[in-house]
């Protein structure tokens, strides 16, 4: 088995040289840099990954990788963000498939999530599985956009060793994000044609809060989990907002208040006719 690990970056140069070290038993990194500002290509060349500069959207992630699995050689795929680090556990695994003539066309990795410092183990953050490592020509992105997943043809594994992820280290940081995640979120939102109502701006965030701190136990990680858990529930909102005003910006007026229960109302509605 031979591995190829390919990293989408964007001035990513606190974060890089622990990513690729962690790296260091691959047998091709391929960094998908973003155009960055700072020193990560320099860095990525010093660390002996090969850089492919790819010109879209900044900071979105997807386009960059679909870009990146075209300069793959290796049989395998490993996907790895910039502020993510193989564990050894999850390299020994990796290792161990070479020898394995049942191996899946892919496998399920769980994500260790640190958020402000802490590892958020509840709130339903753990095991945090995601398709990440695949047989090259297997895999791939059917749906492009921020946080659209692989698909694999083919039968699937899970995997048992970590990828650890350390996405925000404060809330300066958080915020930066949020901004950029919100407008990709909001933007898929009215390309997919959903106009927001009153269930989506009021009580969806409401909801995303109450499943994850309070019913999935997220409020047993402390500060880290109540602040992520809060954030989360704006997130919804944001993006839910957004793309109400964009609709609104066209003539388009919504009746908040009158749609909130729309969807419980269609949903009953279309049991009676069937």
């Amino acid at each position: 088995m031979t591995i190829s690990a390919v990293v989408h970056t964007y001035n990513e140069e606190r974060n890089l040289p622990d990513c690729l070290a962690s790296l260091a038993f691959c047998d091709e990194i391929v960094v998908v840099d973003n155009e960055s500002t700072d020193r990560t290509v320099e860095l990525a060349r010093a660390a002996g990954a090969r850089v492919a500069v790819f010109s879209g959207r900044h900071g979105y992630p997807e386009p960059a990788r679909v870009f990146g699995l075209a300069q793959l050689t290796q049989d395998w795929v490993l996907i790895v963000d910039a502020d993510e680090r193989v564990t050894p556990e999850l390299r020994d695994e990796l290792r161990r498939l070479d020898s394995d003539p049942g191996a899946c066309d892919g496998y399920w990795v769980p994500i260790r999530n640190y958020h402000f410092g802490r590892w958020l183990r509840h709130g339903g953050l753990y095991p945090d599985l995601h398709l990440r490592f695949f047989r090259r020509g297997k895999g791939g992105y059917p749906e492009v956009g921020l946080h659209r997943g692989v698909a694999v043809d083919g039968p699937q594994g899970n995997l048992t060793g970590d990828l650890l992820h350390f996405s925000y280290r404060n809330l300066a940081h958080y915020f930066g994000k949020f901004n950029a995640y919100t407008d990709a979120e909001a933007e898929r939102i009215v390309a997919q044609g959903r106009r927001p109502g009153g269930y989506d701006l009021l009580l969806k965030p409401w909801h995303r809060w109450l499943k994850a701190y309070v019913f999935k136990a997220g409020f047993r990680d402390g500060l880290a989990g109540f602040l992520f858990h809060a954030f989360s529930a704006a997130y919804v909102f944001a993006s839910e907002l957004k793309a109400w005003e964009t609709f609104s910006a066209r003539g388009e007026k919504l009746p908040v208040l009158a749609t909130l229960f729309s969807r419980g109302r269609g949903r009953r509605q279309g049991e009676v006719s069937q």
